[in-house]
């Protein structure tokens, strides 16, 4: 009789030998090659180190250590290596006939085998049909950088950035390519795949030490890839990755000091009282006191990032840990900054599924000035702080004789040192993101793939002061939360002399916002500050407010790129967005673009000449939506509280509209035309890109005024105005020495941009939206309530100046204006002015520019960046409240006031237009890289000084002020630009 069970036991002994067998077999046939070799640079033999060294068509890779040495196991398949590494000509290296190779690298200043990010993949510079730049880590700027797009100031042509004042919580403010709807509006930013549409909170959510490039999509062709939300530009930020080898640990830090870089001249103690010549007795206290030395101080900042990164073919990662700390030059002002991150990139099934980890959390503290509590409000309007320190006398005292803090003569105008030292202002920002993304090759050249997405904001601020009467408290919470996803395909394949990419994506986002506030007066216990708003004595219904809407974007998209024997390059675009912010008769728009580039250089009849390595002619058309400034549900009619009313003897809330409908609203479109130019030669030692580009924005969304009745409210969002963007950018490269021991760079950028309104018409429910010009920025300043100084006009550009002109003074020393009639004939001059006697100026900037200079000899580096902006004009509104012998003696005035000829309250008027023009040394670095050291791949020692000078015309405090909004263009007391000295240290182990 057979044993049942020992036969099974036999079976089994069988499958498991055939299985170890067949394993066996596959583990030889898989057997992954050993690949060694090194790297150095062609022109002085040096090793280099952190070159990326990778199989190509896989992500299988490593980098070389600080000697150059690279060790790489790949699967037998893989017959070629790409290596590259930033300033250097990327080589693909044949290794189907060898397991060593030893590659030189040419220094280049732009390669075009460089690859571009241009959303949902990347293509070869050469390749590019679009208006695009690309910035990486060993041209970002140095310095005092808490902001990672400070990293790209002045570097890229038609990208322009202000941060106006050197508030550490200033918002900066970004544009691409001008502001392309009537507010102005920036651009989307992408970090590693995932678009977050808040600006400012992507860029305080990303380390500076952690971004390993930028990519700068410009023209609809580009942009039309994100639909809607790239309609104002697209910056894509990609982070640094890990590669397969040895762990390398890296450290970066800076310590760093900032003083304030420019004062206003206003009267000492002793030029106050001879100018008020004993009028001002009764308040002189004797001292002598600078107040805007008082309020200010030698600002440390200080930042470290901790980062780890290694893995192995299979599975590679790269974390940080980084914290920032920066004091403003502005006592008990400034922030924190806690990031911590990891990105985790897997490889399975022979490489044709590709898995990407991504986890980012940010902690900000913000210490705010005592008159602000958002970093929106720092970035929109200067601050009252300011005018007060300016306007307070110089003979009252800082402190008391008890050595406490001197309030000032009116509890209702405290003296500068107590009111910043006793309110409490601060703000606690937390960020959460987290995103997956997997693609798997389906068949050769055939890949699909998903995204997905998930982003939280919570903001906190806490206001307390104590100073007025009653002293009053607020407390607001505002939370953000994100969901995107997508599901994309792609495919490529090569044939003959013909190369195509198709890819297609469905998207869907949702935007989640809400939140509450409470403002309160009247506490007892001034110790508790706003942590118990139950205490307060008084609280009104109207002081609490709570919010809460949400936001759906769902799109479907299409891009196709053909390439002709790498002369003739195609690229079409389709991308059909959808709503929630619209009706259903309009909450879908189609945005196609088409782009064409011509290789110049690969003509048979250009092939004799050897020194051109290439010639590429670019044109693009396109169409962008954009719908980012309207607020949800613009299109509804809502009701609203509208005050209590009494029935039966009693109060009770009464509603009434508060919106009216607009079923018609639509997508604003922008039309955008480019022709472009790129250019480089002898061995891309010279790279040029020029571009000239006109974009026409229609069915501009804004805020127009109704007439009451028959309307129920007195404003509506309406699609009416129309307006063209026109400009021009170069940029250009050249490597100008290059040899064994020394090499100079040399980079600069110029953009001009005209901006006109061409029409604020249109119509609503029958009702005319005709206007030809609106009111808009206005003045600020005693007895000046409603001084209007630029305007919403036809033919000019959003926020021009429309103002008096300044005719000097009588004989009794008011101030004159020059008098026209209808037809603007001139007719004399008076003291008075009306709105026929008022002239448009344009504030706007002819060009803006930047140069940056490289310099390298032997392990020493050198440079400096010198940006400018050219013909912008300023209304100096500070200057305004500060230069008149009438503010005397109650306020500090301006030495100028003394002798300028003003003895009345100044008026809005041309004389207070300044040319806003300047050059500026924005940053000079000398570093030293330590070579050859035993157990350290990269030492990098380095000093900077930010800011050093500004040459400039303009007397405020400072030229760089906001331009965007309504408040564009008028300088109004912002917090001092500071100059700054670094030290910093970068180390890889």
């Amino acid at each position: 009789m057979i044993n049942k069970r020992t036969t099974n036991d036999l079976m089994i002994q069988k499958q498991i030998s055939l299985l170890a067998l067949l394993v066996a077999s596959q583990l030889a046939w898989t057997q992954d090659r050993l690949i060694t070799g090194r790297v150095v640079d062609r022109s002085n033999k040096s090793p280099l180190a952190s070159v990326s060294v990778v199989a190509k068509s896989t992500q299988s890779g490593t980098q070389t250590d600080s000697n150059g040495y690279f060790r790489l196991s790949i699967p037998p398949s893989v017959k070629t290596l790409t290596i590259s590494t930033v300033g250097y000509t990327s080589q693909d290296i044949d290794i189907s006939k060898t397991d060593h190779i030893e590659v030189m690298l040419e220094s280049s200043v732009s390669s075009l085998d460089d690859v571009i990010v241009i959303g949902y993949g990347t293509i070869q510079r050469k390749d590019i049909t679009g208006a695009v730049a690309r910035v990486t880590a060993k041209d970002f700027n140095k310095g005092i950088i808490t902001n990672s797009l400070q990293q790209v100031q002045g570097k890229v042509a038609g990208l322009v950035l202000t941060q106006p004042g050197g508030d550490p919580n200033g918002d900066i403010i970004a544009r691409v390519r001008g502001a392309t709807s009537i507010e102005g509006q920036p651009p989307l930013i992408v970090i590693d795949g995932v678009a977050i549409d808040d600006v400012n909170k992507a860029i305080t959510t990303i380390n500076p030490a952690d971004v390993a490039s930028f990519d700068i999509l410009k023209d609809a062709s580009a942009c039309a890839i994100y639909g809607a939300r790239g309609g104002n530009g697209v910056i894509i930020i990609s982070t640094k990755s890990g590669r397969p080898g040895k762990a390398l640990i890296s450290y970066n830090s800076f310590v760093g000091l900032e003083k304030i870089a420019h004062q206003l001249n206003v009267l000492t103690a002793d030029e106050w009282r001879n100018a008020t010549n004993g009028s001002g007795a009764s308040l002189d206290k004797g001292a002598n006191t600078d107040w805007q030395q008082m309020v200010t101080r030698t600002a440390l900042s200080h930042s470290h990032t901790l980062g780890l990164s290694g893995g192995s073919n299979q599975i590679n990662f790269q974390g940080s840990v980084g914290y920032m700390k920066q004091d403003g030059i502005i006592v008990n002002t400034g922030k924190e900054v806690l990031n911590t991150r990891l990105v985790a990139n897997q490889s399975n099934f022979n490489n044709r599924l590709q898995v990407r980890y991504g986890i980012n959390t940010t902690v900000t503290k913000r210490d705010f000035l005592p008159d602000q509590f958002s970093t929106s409000q720092v970035r929109s309007s200067g601050s009252n702080f300011f005018e007060s320190v300016l306007h307070a006398l110089p003979v009252l005292p800082a402190y008391n004789s008890d050595g406490s803090y001197y309030p000032g003569l009116d509890p209702n105008n405290p003296a500068p040192l107590f009111l910043i030292n006793s309110i409490y202002s601060k703000k606690r920002e937390n960020f959460f993101q987290g995103s997956l993304k997997a693609d798997f090759e389906l068949i050769k050249g055939l890949k699909a793939g998903v995204l997905g997405a998930v982003s939280h904001a919570n903001d906190v601020n806490d206001f307390f002061n104590p100073v007025t009467t009653p002293s009053a408290a607020f407390k607001a919470n505002d939370n953000k939360e994100i969901l995107s996803g997508d599901f994309h395909t792609s495919y490529s394949n090569h044939f003959g002399k013909n190369t195509i990419d198709v890819t297609g994506i469905y998207e869907y986002n949702k935007y989640v916002n809400d939140g509450f506030s409470v403002f309160a007066s009247g506490f007892l216990v001034p110790d508790l500050l706003n942590n118990n708003l139950g205490a307060a004595s008084n609280v009104q219904p109207g002081n609490i407010s709570s919010y809460k809407n949400e936001v759906k974007l769902i799109s479907f998209l299409g891009r196709i790129v053909y390439n002709f024997d790498d002369r003739y390059i195609l690229t079409a675009n389709f991308r059909r967005d959808g709503s929630s912010k619209f009706g259903p008769n309009h909450r879908w728009g189609n945005f196609p673009s088409v782009a064409a580039a011509w290789r110049v250089t690969n003509e048979k009849f250009f092939s004799h000449i050897k020194w051109l390595d290439n010639i590429k002619m670019r044109f693009s058309y396109g169409l962008t939506g954009n719908q980012e400034n309207l607020p949800p549900n613009s299109y509804q009619l809502l009701y609203g509280p509208a005050g209590p009313y009494l029935y039966n003897g009693q109060f009770a809330q009464s509603y009434a509209v508060s919106q009216e409908n607009n079923p018609d609203l639509r997508w604003e479109v922008r039309k955008s035309i480019n022709f472009g130019v790129d250019l480089s030669a002898f061995s891309n030692r010279i790279d040029m890109t020029f571009d000239v580009f006109n974009d026409k924005t229609s069915d501009m969304l804004f805020l127009y005024d109704l007439p009451q009745p028959p309307f129920l409210t007195n404003q509506v969002y309406a699609n009416a105005a129309n307006a063209v963007n026109k400009g021009v950018e170069v940029s250009l490269g050249i490597a100008i020495l290059k040899n064994n021991n020394f090499n100079w760079d040399l980079r600069g950028n110029v953009a001009t941009l005209k901006n006109n309104i061409t029409n604020l018409s249109g119509q609503f429910r029958g009702a005319d939206l005709k206007i030809n010009s609106r009111h808009y920025g206005y003045a600020y300043g005693p007895g000046l309530s409603g001084a209007y100084v630029t305007e919403l006009h036809v033919g000019y550009p959003a926020g021009v100046f429309w103002v008096p002109e300044h005719a000097g003074f009588d004989n009794a020393g008011h101030e004159l204006y020059n008098n026209y009639d209808a037809d603007h004939k001139f007719i004399g001059t008076s003291t008075s002015y009306t709105n026929l006697d008022r002239v448009y100026i344009d504030p706007t900037p002819r060009y803006t520019w930047g140069l940056t200079n490289e310099f390298s000899y032997r392990n020493f580096d050198f440079s400096f960046l010198l940006r400018g902006v050219q013909g912008e004009k300023i209304f100096a509104n500070s200057l305004m409240n500060l230069e008149s012998l009438v503010y005397l003696p109650s306020s500090n005035i301006t030495k100028t006031g003394l002798h300028n000829g003003f003895t009345d309250q100044p008026q809005p008027s041309d004389y207070w237009i300044r040319n806003g023009s300047f050059t500026r040394l924005e940053n000079i670095t000398l570093s030293y890289n330590f070579k050859n050291l035993r157990g350290i791949d990269k030492l990098r020692l380095y000093v900077t000084a930010t800011n050093l000078f500004i040459i400039t015309s303009y007397d405020g405090i400072d030229p760089e002020i906001k331009v965007e909004g309504s408040q564009r263009y008028i300088d109004s007391n912002y917090y001092p630009k500071t100059r700054g000295f670094v030290f910093g240290v970068s180390l890889e182990l």
